[in-house]
C-alpha cells in the first residue's frame, strides 16, 4: 500500500485577477502590487490560526483547522484588498476536503475544487462550497447566497456554489451568472381567444376533464395552445377507445 497521508481541512485557493496582462503592461509595478498583497494574505492566514501551503506565482493554498476561520481569512483577505488604492485583486475560493499532504503541500480533488471555485469566483469576491457554507453560517457576520448546482470543469462531482456577501467583499452583479443556468419546464399562457378555441377543441372532442399539465390562463399569450390541443384530442380518443372496447366485451 502506498504512503499517502490524507486529512480533512479547509482549503482557500487564491489567485490575482488578470496578473499576466498586469505583468505585459507594468512589470515592476505589478511584482511591488503582489508582494504588498500577499502581505496582507499571509498576515490574514496567519492570524487566523492558518498555513500557506502551495505557492505558484501569483497564486496560492492556504489551509484551516476550522472552516470558519478559513472563511473569516478569505473575508479579511478581500476587505482589505478591495479597500486598498492601487492593490492587486484577488479572487477566493474555499471548501473543505480531504486532501493529500506531500511535504508542506495539499493535493487531491479537495484541492482542485477550491482552485475551481476560485476561478469562478468574481474579482474581490469569495465564492465557498456548500460543506463551508453550512459549517460558517450564522458564525459570521456574512451571508451565503446560494448560485445554484455546477459541475467544475475537469472534476466530476457536481458541487453547489455560494457567493459570501459581507461588508467590503465584492459581489457578484448578477448571483446567478456565476452558476450556469439551469432550465425549468415554463408555464403556458394562454390569451383569450386561445383559451376559447382550446376549451371549444376540448369540448368538439368530447373531452369533459383531463389532467394533463398545469396551465396558466391568466397571463399573457403563448405559442404552445396547439399542442395542447393535439394532446387533449389525443387523450379523448383513447379514453374513446377503451369506452367501445368495454361496451363490446
Amino acid at each position: 500500500m502506498p504512503d499517502i497521508k490524507r486529512k480533512l481541512t479547509t482549503i482557500l485557493s487564491a489567485d490575482a485577477a488578470n496578473y499576466s496582462g498586469r505583468m505585459a503592461r507594468d512589470e515592476v509595478n505589478t511584482v511591488q502590487a503582489l508582494r504588498r498583497a500577499r502581505r496582507v494574505i499571509d498576515a490574514a492566514v496567519i492570524a487566523r490560526g492558518g498555513r500557506i501551503a502551495n505557492t505558484s506565482g501569483d497564486g496560492l493554498i492556504a489551509e484551516f483547522p476550522s472552516v470558519v476561520e478559513g472563511v473569516a481569512a478569505a473575508v479579511t483577505i478581500q476587505q482589505t484588498l478591495n479597500d486598498t488604492a492601487d492593490a492587486l485583486p484577488f479572487r477566493i475560493g474555499v471548501h473543505l476536503g480531504d486532501v493529500i499532504v506531500e511535504g508542506s503541500d495539499l493535493l487531491g480533488d479537495g484541492v482542485n475544487l477550491a482552485a475551481r471555485l476560485q476561478e469562478n469566483a468574481n474579482v474581490g469576491g469569495i465564492l465557498v462550497s456548500r460543506q463551508v457554507a453550512d459549517y460558517a453560517r450564522g458564525r459570521l457576520v456574512a451571508e451565503f447566497r446560494p448560485l445554484g448546482p455546477a459541475t467544475p470543469k475537469n472534476l466530476i462531482e457536481e458541487v453547489e456554489l455560494f457567493a459570501v456577501l459581507a461588508e467590503g467583499v465584492k459581489a457578484p452583479d448578477d448571483l446567478a451568472s456565476v452558476a450556469p443556468r439551469i432550465d425549468r419546464p415554463q408555464s403556458v399562457h394562454l390569451n383569450d381567444d386561445a383559451r376559447i378555441k382550446f376549451r371549444k377543441s376540448c369540448q368538439r372532442a368530447g373531452l369533459a376533464t383531463a389532467v394533463l399539465v398545469v396551465i396558466d390562463l391568466t397571463n399573457g399569450p403563448g405559442p404552445g395552445w396547439p399542442a395542447l390541443v393535439v394532446a387533449a384530442i389525443a387523450v379523448s380518443l383513447v379514453f374513446k377507445w377503451r369506452n367501445l372496447r368495454d361496451s363490446q366485451r
